[in-house]
């Protein structure tokens, strides 16, 4: 009882905040559950991340203690403050109070995303990689009755990525969008993305940042069929077609002296984005070629 209401008190301090809490076995996790669904709260859904790290010494036992807080630190910020996060042992609980199952699966995208992004920009931040991540989600009281149910369906793997078995090819990618007799539909893209384990953006910014576009410049993106989203430390994520060409991705490093991220895009959504990008960049000389001086 006094642990319980040391958690209430903190949790009410610090409500403002992006907190989460800590739980030690499946029972607490049930009990704080009810707990909060007490207030009032007749619906909500529920997301649920597991990894699977490689653990041989108390060395990378600690490693993937870290590891775990620097992922859960990058992800819940990408929820409400409002939903309640919980962290038992290797594995990431989301309860999200008042949204139903659709809810639960647009908020699982976005984790899932999320994730791959952090574990695949990890490489060089002394985090222990996960050997594979699995996601599943559900809601209460539609689909599942109770809450004990709930969490068992949450359990239940949706998405799955294992790391140590992905053997990227050079050319899958590029084989399964250009040279099916089928071409991919709308819906399949992202289905593509999550099964290569990499984010897949739908939508791409209208210009990219002067610093960023400055790195990869308009003849680069359109020879290579990229475009440039972001840049984070020594980490450069661009959007592709294809995200296992091994050569584009050599060149962009080559190029760029960075690491290189990419990501999955709708071959509508790059060509729209390469033609904007001829087109700021065109409008961006014609400006200094107008200043004084020149």
């Amino acid at each position: 009882m006094g642990n319980e209401a040391a958690i209430r008190i903190s949790m009410e301090e610090t409500a403002p905040a992006y907190v989460y809490e800590t739980i030690e076995t499946a029972d607490t996790f049930a009990a704080r559950i009810e707990h909060v669904t007490a207030a009032g709260i007749n619906q909500f859904a529920m997301v649920t991340i597991a990894l699977f790290f490689r653990i041989v010494s108390k060395t990378s036992s600690s490693h993937t203690r870290t590891s775990m807080t620097y992922f859960l630190d990058s992800l819940r910020p990408l929820v409400r403050k409002t939903d309640v996060v919980f962290l038992l042992d290797t594995s990431l609980h989301f309860l999200l109070p008042g949204a139903n199952l659709q809810g639960g699966g647009i908020v699982q995208s976005r984790l899932w995303d999320a994730l791959l992004w952090r574990i695949h920009n990890s490489i060089d931040r002394g985090i222990s990689r996960p050997l594979e991540i699995a996601i599943g989600y559900s809601a209460y009281p539609s689909p599942c009755h109770s809450i004990t149910e709930c969490i068992v369906a949450a359990s239940e793997v949706n998405e799955s990525f294992n790391f140590s078995a992905a053997r990227p090819t050079h050319k899958s990618v590029g084989h399964q969008a250009h040279n099916t007799q089928q071409p991919i539909t709308e819906e399949e893209w992202p289905a593509l993305a999550r099964k290569l384990g990499i984010p897949y953006l739908s939508l791409l910014p209208k210009k990219p940042p002067t610093r960023v576009q400055q790195l990869v410049n308009v003849r680069l993106a359109h020879e290579l069929h990229c475009y440039p989203v972001g840049r984070e430390r020594n980490m450069l994520t661009v959007a592709m077609l294809n995200p296992q060409d091994r050569d584009a991705l050599q060149r962009l490093h080559q190029e760029t002296g960075l690491s290189i991220f990419p990501v999955l895009t709708h071959p509508k959504e790059l060509q729209t984005a390469l033609e904007q990008l001829v087109y700021f960049t065109r409008g961006q000389l014609e400006s200094e070629a107008h200043e004084p001086g020149h």
